[in-house]
């Protein structure tokens, strides 16, 4: 799966578009480069279109969560199978009595942010991920299909060529419409997927109509998931702007943002692992997702970054599954003062300001 990514993000790095050939060289010096009519540069914003958090999805948060206490929303990034340690951050709170207000989800923290928000204890999650059952959801029909790929274009002609992808994302759903209420209203604290339209660029919250599509979509690794139609819109995995969504936590009325961050550190390795195509694709893929989360994670309220190096992009072992949810539970373990601190000093903060509400009011 992730040397899928990797072969995505190579491209993304090298393709460029060559010098001019010579024999155009001399039309190059009478070309006309300043046409009426026409800018001459450009605004970079069009690089990164804005992220949409619609009135609707601040509202679905606002309604399930206190006004009496500060609000603390969880932003669980994505990782692939490194963000299975998001299991031990929530098993964590539970444990210690952090009360979650709600969840925004990337990726596979999306899954487990609506699993957990629509009631699922930790230890049942965590069940999910031993089992293989969420790693057999993933992977259903994907073999067979590759097996069938010279008959498609046969099929193709009788139901016409779907959206590129090496699996419907089918076997997933299935399993999402089985532990997942049917519509965000339904669950018992306020979550929102994070995913991104691939149509325009934009980085979407989608918190309201159909919950397991919504999960489904923000999972959807390009070119091994289908991209998830929606309304008509086309959505991938958000993690392609949005791995860290803790900026969403906060333009959903986050007084406190605790961010999950699951990226492999970059340390120095030797020069002999990069003879195989494999490792080269990896490291890049590891690289460009720690320089884009790097941002984000320096600007996180509190930020638990456990150590999950060890983890592959997929895996069905049962020790690392649950290695990866130790080293989650202990990285949440050791900013617990932070958190117990900053939530303190809101509610002190806040306290003052209806009390000088009020005495404004009386006057």
């Amino acid at each position: 799966m992730n040397k899928l990514i990797g072969i995505i993000l190579l491209s993304m790095v090298f393709i460029t578009t060559g010098p001019a050939p010579a024999s155009d060289a001399s039309k190059l010096k009478d070309a006309d480069f300043m046409p009426k009519g026409l800018a001459v540069n450009r605004d970079p914003d069009v690089l990164v279109p804005p992220t949409d958090v619609s009135p609707a999805a601040k509202e679905s948060f606002e309604e399930k969560t206190p006004h009496q206490r500060p609000k603390l929303i969880l932003a669980l990034g994505g990782g692939a199978f490194k963000s299975v340690a998001e299991i031990g951050v929530l098993k964590c709170f539970e444990d210690n009595g952090i009360e979650i207000d709600g969840i925004v989800g990337t990726s596979l923290g999306s899954t487990i942010g609506a699993l957990y928000c629509s009631g699922m204890k930790p230890a049942e999650i965590e069940k999910l991920f031993v089992d293989e059952t969420i790693q057999d959801a993933m992977l259903k029909g994907v073999i067979v299909r590759q097996v069938l790929k010279p008959l498609a274009p046969f099929k193709h002609l009788v139901l016409g060529k779907p959206f590129a992808g090496m699996s419907t994302g089918k076997g997933y759903l299935k399993l999402l419409r089985k532990e997942l209420p049917e519509n965000f209203k339904a669950l018992k604290k306020p979550f929102a997927a994070v995913v991104t339209n691939i149509t325009d660029g934009q980085t979407c919250v989608l918190s309201e109509g159909d919950l397991p599509l919504s999960v489904l979509a923000s999972n959807t690794v390009p070119t091994v998931f289908r991209p998830v139609e929606i309304d008509g819109k086309l959505y991938v995995d958000g993690g392609l702007r949005a791995n860290l969504p803790n900026n969403i936590a906060e333009k959903l009325g986050a007084d406190l943002t605790v961010s999950v961050l699951c990226d492999k550190a970059i340390k120095p390795v030797d020069n002999k692992t990069f003879k195989s195509m494999r490792s080269v694709i990896l490291r890049v893929a590891d690289i460009m997702m720690a320089a884009a989360d790097h941002p984000k994670a320096e600007a996180s309220d509190v930020l638990i970054f456990p150590d999950v190096d060890f983890v592959p992009p997929l895996t069905k072992d049962e020790d690392i599954i649950r290695k990866a949810i130790a080293a989650g539970y202990s990285a949440a373990q050791q900013v617990l003062p932070q958190i117990r601190a900053e939530l303190i000093a809101l509610e002190t903060r806040q306290t003052k300001q209806t009390a000088t509400k009020e005495e404004a009011e009386v006057r």
